[in-house]
């Protein structure tokens, strides 16, 4: 694993990385977490099995911007608007429809600028799912990633510890009210009046 300690700049390496199937661990506004290029299935079903993770359960995303979002979702919903408004970038992943609606995406904006970087010069969303065992404790220090994800990690961006606290908070908009799949960072009582 090779570590590059980093502040802002995201180094080319690491896109080159995730577009060549590889997993990168980098910083988010709470924990780190791993990434990979959400469309390729080898290193998809890598991820699953070194998590321990059941490959039914969808993994996470975290795009640059809201054209980003936009360019992989349908973005019409009225609802979106105010949440982007009231908190992106954040820690609210919002799963929404795919363009022509053939599949689902749960995604967010993280208000770290590295975690956000890494989506840009890779060129579109990037897989954010947290880079620990499932059912263990997430991760604030990378140098208590365990063993076994040290091994099948690429690259690690280290900017020093995380803040930690809660996840993000995981909201639904697939149906009307909306539904909260997560209560997470931010809380229920500041979200429900907007589903």
């Amino acid at each position: 694993m090779k570590i590059f300690p980093v502040q802002s700049n995201i180094p080319e390496e690491a896109a080159q990385a995730i577009h060549s199937g590889e997993i990168v661990c980098y910083p988010t506004e709470t924990f780190y977490a791993l990434g990979i290029d959400p469309f390729n299935e080898a290193a998809r079903e890598k991820l699953y099995r070194i998590k321990g993770r059941s490959g039914e359960k969808e993994l996470p995303l975290i795009a640059a911007d809201e054209e980003m979002v936009a360019e992989l979702c349908d973005t019409n919903d009225p609802r979106l608007k105010k949440l982007m408004d009231l908190f992106w970038p954040g820690p609210l992943t919002i799963v929404l429809p795919s363009k022509g609606g053939t599949r689902n995406y749960a995604i967010r904006i993280s208000s770290n600028p590295i975690a956000r970087g890494l989506a840009k010069s890779f060129g579109g969303p990037i897989v954010s799912t947290s880079a620990n065992a499932s059912g263990s404790s997430p991760v604030q220090d990378p140098r208590n990633l365990l063993d076994s994800i040290q091994k099948n990690v690429s690259l690690l961006l280290d900017a020093g510890l995380c803040p930690g606290g809660f996840p993000s908070t995981i909201i639904s908009l697939l149906e009307k009210p909306g539904r909260i799949l997560r209560e997470g960072a931010i809380h229920t009582r500041e979200i429900v009046s907007l589903l």
